[in-house]
Parts: structure tokens; C-alpha cells; sequence
């Protein structure tokens, strides 16, 4: 017999997408979603600031910022690209 194990959805609102990037509002914040660039399709999706979120929807340099930003947050050690 199966057991019915409770799932926990974050509700989230897509604010962005443009320049390779996706912006979320989830409960809990901002998050940037991004091709992590490997060979098989990968989205990363990493917490940002609200400032950050402000930054990356201006420009492709800023987004890319952005993410080399969460990148070393993240304690990759250097960015990934």
C-alpha cells in the first residue's frame, strides 16, 4: 500500500526573464535562475538580494554580475563561466 507523503510548494512569481536570466519573487525572496552552462540543460537558481534583482534586469553585464556574485556567495571558489 502507497503512503501519500505531503508536498511543500514555494508560491513564486516570474518578475523577469531577459538576458539569459529568469528574476523570481518567491515567499522568502528573490532568487536569479540561469543555464549553469554545462553540457546537459541545467537551471541554477540561487537567492539574491532585492538590489541585485533590480541590477540584473538592467543590462547582460549586470546580470552576469549577478551571477558571478551568487557564484562566489555560493563557495564555488570562482565563477563558473
Amino acid at each position: 500500500m502507497f503512503k501519500c507523503i505531503p508536498m511543500r510548494f514555494t508560491k513564486s512569481d516570474l518578475i523577469f526573464t531577459g538576458y539569459g536570466v529568469d528574476i523570481l519573487k518567491k515567499n522568502d525572496g528573490y532568487y536569479i535562475r540561469y543555464d549553469d552552462g554545462t553540457v546537459a540543460t541545467f537551471e541554477k537558481e540561487s537567492k539574491i538580494t532585492f538590489d541585485e534583482a533590480m541590477k540584473a534586469q538592467k543590462s547582460e553585464s549586470n546580470a552576469y554580475e549577478v551571477i558571478i556574485a551568487t557564484q562566489s556567495r555560493e563557495g564555488r571558489g570562482r565563477p563558473q563561466f
